[in-house]
């Protein structure tokens, strides 16, 4: 195992300036004041790093506060959707941006947390715990803030699913394969990429058990 492996700062800030942008953006959709929409900017990027170091890890500040780029990177997404919002929105490709963005950052995510609690030391079953919250607490957060029901517990287009697949795989590539860790967690990056762009493309979505199919909630 390869202690050593990090994913790209320049991944990961791509990833949190995207993924701002797009909360920024469903915070103006709503209507919030700019306070509003920079904490569903803020949530939908860094939430679950926050709920990873903050739960789980325990090694001091949050990586969120520790390096600047994270809070100027958001802080930059509000500003222009704030100065921008409305051109941006009609963007014909801003919807296929986000679903490739969604389908990278939820492996890279991943991975990224998994990696941080191998290095901590943690269980296998918290390392995959780990890695999921990494992958998919920020948009729980961000349901939670809007008061919404979590994607994560409706049918919807397996996000969760694929993440938590994601994570079974890469511990068993590095416990039971023992390959090395970098290449492990690009098979990981790229098998919830290209799984994640299928179940968009092709609508693949998880359904309700067939017992309680009764309600009529339209799936998100």
């Amino acid at each position: 195992m390869d202690p050593s492996f990090e994913i790209s700062p320049y991944f990961d800030y791509g990833a949190t300036f995207l993924w701002a942008l797009s909360g920024a953006l469903l915070g103006a959709r709503k209507g919030y004041a700019i306070p509003g929409i920079l904490t569903i900017a803020f949530v939908s990027s860094v939430g679950g790093g926050l709920l990873r170091d903050g739960l789980f890890l325990q090694n001091g500040p949050p990586m969120v506060v520790r390096s600047p780029g994270y809070l100027g990177l958001i802080a930059a997404a509000v500003l222009l959707i704030l100065l921008g919002g409305g051109r941006i929105q009609r963007l014909r490709f801003l919807p296929h941006l986000m679903g490739v963005v969604d389908a990278i950052g939820l492996g890279a995510y991943a991975v990224v947390g998994m990696t941080l609690a191998l290095k901590a030391g943690l269980s296998l079953p918290g390392v995959v715990l780990v890695g999921l919250v990494n992958a998919v607490g920020g948009g729980i957060l961000r349901d939670v803030l809007m008061r919404r029901e979590p994607n994560m517990f409706l049918p919807g287009t397996l996000e969760e699913v694929l993440a938590l697949l994601g994570c079974l795989l890469f511990v068993l590539q590095v416990t039971v394969l023992g390959w090395p860790l970098r290449v492990c967690a690009w098979i990981t990056i790229t098998m919830i990429f290209l799984l994640r762009l299928a179940a968009i493309r092709y609508g693949f979505r998880s359904k309700p058990l067939p017992a309680f199919r009764t309600s009529t909630r339209a799936p998100h």
